[in-house]
């Protein structure tokens, strides 16, 4: 189901108001709900959905789909004596798992005509619940032998270290496929003037990001070996043209161990360095009322953390800067590193006919942030 799009207004202020008993915030989240959208320059009103891409639309969602979990939970079983009950009777028992607007039913010891008949109890829930309808084509009933995708993994049985039929999460091919897709994305097919470390960061947060979401799966390690290599040949291509060296030249230069980088400390993340987790422990129960309070505004203010801009180009010359540093800064000689240090131009670069005459190796120094401050200052002041 079009989720974001289909969702009722209706539906979402009859749940809110069960938690919250304020007209005027209700009013605000009204307002917010009708407040149109502009489609090439022409205001379209809103009768239905929740703005996309807006902050408060996930929460907004899961307000509504909140009565969705708590259908599915009296559906199934739970505690020891009425789960031995129901498999002494083989009688079925109700699973269910949900992300946002994407959610899978589990169904265990039924026909598909007891789960033909749960689906359409759950068509006309969310219709009276939610104002919403079941989309044909991404609603379906299958066997777990046959497999299925969900949230990018695959579900399937195969054989278990004992020999017998288990449930197998796998990584989806789908996944394998958009992944290789974003780290084109991220380190190849960048602005040309984007320098080798920018690039290297902006990879390893994918790979990283990635690797931590997937690595529950049986097959991760497998998974890993092969996009290492993909992402090996994607960074030796994108380094060889933006250097404008061969694949000879560049793996002397920058190869590092397994991996390749600018520096040691600047390499590319792999995706077998994240150790596969296969089980988990339950999460600790919800406990509200621990003593726990809201910042106040100017909390917020002290705790906001500000990243430093940086000019695409300049990612190299601050490894070259801090290398031949000693990663020290400096002013006052204190250790840093690249997340902990400035690239500062010794010169300013107002007082240079263009960008790339002032950003020299010899007119760039790492600074400390509090180093980096007081010369700025000094700078202004002069």
């Amino acid at each position: 189901m079009w989720f974001f799009d289909e969702i009722s207004h209706k539906a979402i202020l009859r749940c809110i108001r069960e938690k919250v008993m304020d007209n005027k915030f209700l009013d605000l989240i009204n307002r917010l709900l009708k407040a149109g959208v502009e489609i090439n320059g022409t205001v379209h009103p809103t009768t239905k959905g929740v703005p996309q891409g807006g902050v408060a639309s996930p929460l907004l969602a899961n307000v509504v789909l909140n009565k969705l979990d708590w259908f599915l939970h009296s559906k199934g079983s739970y505690d020891d004596a009425a789960m031995l009950q129901v498999w002494r009777r083989s009688s079925p028992n109700v699973r269910f798992a949900r992300y946002a607007d994407d959610w899978c039913v589990f169904l265990t010891r039924c026909n598909r005509q007891y789960a033909e008949r749960l689906r359409e109890e759950i068509r006309g829930f969310l219709r009276e619940t939610c104002g919403l309808d079941l989309s044909a084509e991404k609603t379906r009933i299958t066997h777990v032998r046959d497999g299925y995708d969900f949230l990018g993994f695959n579900i399937s049985v195969g054989v278990g270290k004992s020999g017998e039929l288990v449930p197998k999460v796998r990584v989806g091919r789908k996944a394998i496929t958009n992944v290789q897709r974003r780290l084109e994305g991220a380190i190849r097919h960048r602005p040309t003037q984007e320098s080798i470390s920018v690039r290297l960061v902006r990879g390893s947060a994918v790979i990283r990001g990635w690797s931590n979401y997937f690595k529950i799966a049986h097959n991760f390690s497998q998974v890993a070996s092969g996009l290492d290599y993909k992402a090996f040949w994607i960074t030796v291509r994108a380094i060889c043209r933006k250097a404008d060296i061969s694949t000879a030249k560049c793996l002397r230069r920058h190869l590092f161990g397994r991996t390749l980088g600018v520096h040691e400390d600047c390499t590319l993340a792999r995706f077998a360095d994240t150790e596969p987790s296969h089980y988990y422990t339950s999460p600790e129960p919800y406990q509200p009322g621990n003593g726990s309070r809201y910042l106040e505004d100017d909390e917020w203010e002290a705790a906001f953390v500000r990243h430093e801009r940086h000019h695409s180009g300049c990612g190299d010359l601050k490894w070259e800067a801090l290398v031949r540093d000693g990663f020290h800064c400096r002013g006052c000689g204190v250790t840093v590193t690249s997340k902990t240090s400035h690239a500062d131009h010794i010169t300013p670069v107002n007082r240079f006919a263009n960008l790339a005459m002032a950003n020299d190796l010899d007119n760039i120094q790492t600074l400390c942030p509090r180093c980096h401050d007081l010369k700025t200052a000094r700078d202004k002041g002069e």
